[in-house]
């Protein structure tokens, strides 16, 4: 389902979001009829009216309305404007409507988007991701993933 112009050109106010735990932001996905999951921002106030001064939440969630997008689309609190997919956005897809990417962006200094992933290891990510771990560190050579690391989430 695709946004009305009215929707797109709607502007994101912090009255939008909501907060669903300590330094944990939503925008529910009830915002834009073309949303598929909420858009989930990791940050104090401080960070959330630095991310509300470009276009980053709005990257946010235009993100997510990508087909196989589960779960919800994300932010680390290191989000600013990127060229489409926010920096510091991060997404899980499933296929066969989904993609595996590397990383949404890539052009920001020191973004560490440097992963590589083969579908067999895609489902380490992804529970990660769905059960409140964010993974750092990935990167495979060859068969082998060296430094894995999931974080928990700060609730």
């Amino acid at each position: 389902m695709c946004s009305t112009k009215s929707e797109m050109d709607r502007e994101i106010k912090s009255s939008d979001l909501v907060r669903v735990a300590p330094e944990v932001w939503e925008v529910p996905s009830s915002f834009r009829s073309d949303m598929r999951v909420a858009a989930r921002l990791y940050a104090d106030e401080v960070l959330l009216e630095a991310a509300l001064t470009d276009r980053s939440i709005e990257q946010l969630i235009n993100t997510s309305t990508l087909p196989g997008i589960v779960s919800y689309a994300i932010a680390m609190p290191d989000i600013h404007q990127g060229y489409g997919f926010p920096i510091g956005g991060v997404i899980a897809t499933l296929l066969p409507e989904g993609v595996i990417s590397p990383g949404g962006v890539g052009y920001d200094i020191n973004c560490g988007a440097a992963e590589a992933l083969r579908v067999a290891h895609f489902k380490i990510l992804l529970k990660n991701i769905l059960l409140g771990r964010f993974v750092s560190g990935m990167l495979l050579i060859g068969n082998k993933i060296n430094e894995i690391r999931a974080i928990p989430a700060r609730q």
